[in-house]
């Protein structure tokens, strides 16, 4: 019988938002799997989250290398069997860059 009835991905995570992305899932019920390229960093950050107590797992991943994505897929399908929740780095990075546009579009309005 599995423990918990949502399962997250955060990716590059070992560090800044994504770190405390994992730390807020676990505190509120959800299985987290921290993943990041560096294997070193990120067991290092999921030590830090289970010392706090939070329910948190490492997978390595690379997501510019397509064995790596097929691997987390596989590791998620055999032990959780779903996602519920995916968050990762870029939809930050493209965030930022649709906001800095609106906001030059919008300086350059008022010029």
């Amino acid at each position: 019988m599995k423990l918990f009835s949502r399962y997250a991905v955060v990716t590059g995570a070992n560090k800044g938002i994504g770190f405390a992305i994992c730390k807020q899932l676990a505190s509120n019920g959800v299985s987290v799997v921290l993943t990041a390229r560096d294997e070193k960093r990120g067991v290092e950050a999921v030590e830090k989250l289970k010392e706090l107590g939070h329910p948190v797992v490492f997978h390595q991943l690379d997501v510019t290398d397509p064995k790596s994505i097929t691997s987390l897929a596989d590791f998620i399908r055999n032990q959780f069997g779903k996602l519920d929740i995916l968050v990762t780095k870029i939809f930050f990075l493209l965030l930022v860059v649709i906001l800095s546009s609106t906001f030059a579009r919008s300086v350059d309005s008022v010029k």
